[in-house]
């Protein structure tokens, strides 16, 4: 039954301790209920106290303070939704990682995964990164505090992100869980389609997407974006799309070469997946250690 403590594992690596509740969402492979998952940590080397879960007593007093962060990065994300309203061809912007799941520390950033129109992956990432480069707003060195990472791009023709998957890929399949839908969120539903392969791995958590309310509330794009997704349609923005594509490829083999500890970059026409310190594998050693111990 040690697939049954897996989400304990996989988020220890992040100081993060889980409820009963979260421990059943987080069920890896299967499905148990609260009374078994009770039984299950009795018998094994995890703690429990009050409500939540642990393997190290340090992270429950560390998380009360982290979510409690969280919700000055909420706001952030709030108050910032109207710069995807000026980028043109966004179908849809969601938030990952730590923040995803309350787990804040002074040195967090915002993680954006966004989805674009097919063929305009380029011209979104760019605008986006303009704007927030603008407005102070983008991660561009240690400093990350508050800031956005806009690190990973899709268009709508390559929502399955199973293609973009490692072998044995605990890392994604969490990540995909908790992901939080900001703008456009309607469109959420078509990418919980398209990544069916994660009822398999996480069937709780499938069943019970993690959306916040206070952005289901639609907004709209703005005149601007209106405007310049008419105008950088067809060959014309073909062509800017090229442009653009070359100018930040170049860019990202550079800061690959000067930033990149373990690397895992994707740059091609329908995705752009750019992570210089890749923990995926990491994390798979741990869990699998874990299995086998």
């Amino acid at each position: 039954m040690k697939d049954a403590l897996i989400p304990l594992i996989f988020f220890a690596q992040f100081d993060r301790p889980l409820t009963l509740r979260e421990l059943r969402r987080y069920g890896w492979g299967g499905e148990l209920d609260v009374n078994e998952l009770k039984q299950i940590i009795k018998k094994s080397d995890m703690h429990w106290s009050g409500e939540f879960c642990y393997v190290d007593e340090t992270h429950i007093h560390e998380y009360a303070r982290r979510r409690e962060l969280a919700k000055k990065f909420w706001q952030r994300v709030r108050q910032s939704r109207w710069i995807f309203a000026n980028v043109p061809f966004i179908k849809l912007v969601a938030v990952g990682n730590t923040l995803a799941y309350d787990n804040v520390h002074e040195n967090s950033d915002i993680d954006l995964f966004v989805v674009t129109r097919a063929r305009r992956v380029w011209t979104a990432r760019a605008i986006l990164l303009l704007w927030l480069s603008f407005l102070g707003l983008r991660v561009r060195s240690v400093k990350k505090y508050l800031l956005f990472s806009p690190e990973f791009f899709v268009d709508e023709t390559a929502l399955d992100l199973s293609l973009c998957a490692i072998a044995n890929d605990y890392y994604l399949a969490y990540w995909l869980a908790d992901l939080v839908p900001v703008w456009q969120t309607d469109y959420f539903e078509t990418i919980w389609s398209a990544n069916k392969w994660l009822k398999d791995k996480l069937p709780v958590a499938y069943r019970s997407p993690n959306r916040r309310p206070e952005f289901d509330k639609p907004m709209r794009p703005s005149w601007f974006a209106w405007g310049l997704e008419k105008i950088l349609v067809g060959k014309f923005g073909d062509r800017i799309e090229a442009w653009v594509r070359i100018k930040q490829q170049r860019i990202i083999e550079r800061n690959k070469q000067k930033l990149g500890i373990n690397p895992s970059v994707i740059a091609d026409d329908h995705v752009v997946k750019i992570h210089f310190n890749d923990r995926r594998a990491e994390v798979r050693e741990r869990i699998e250690e874990f299995l086998a111990g």
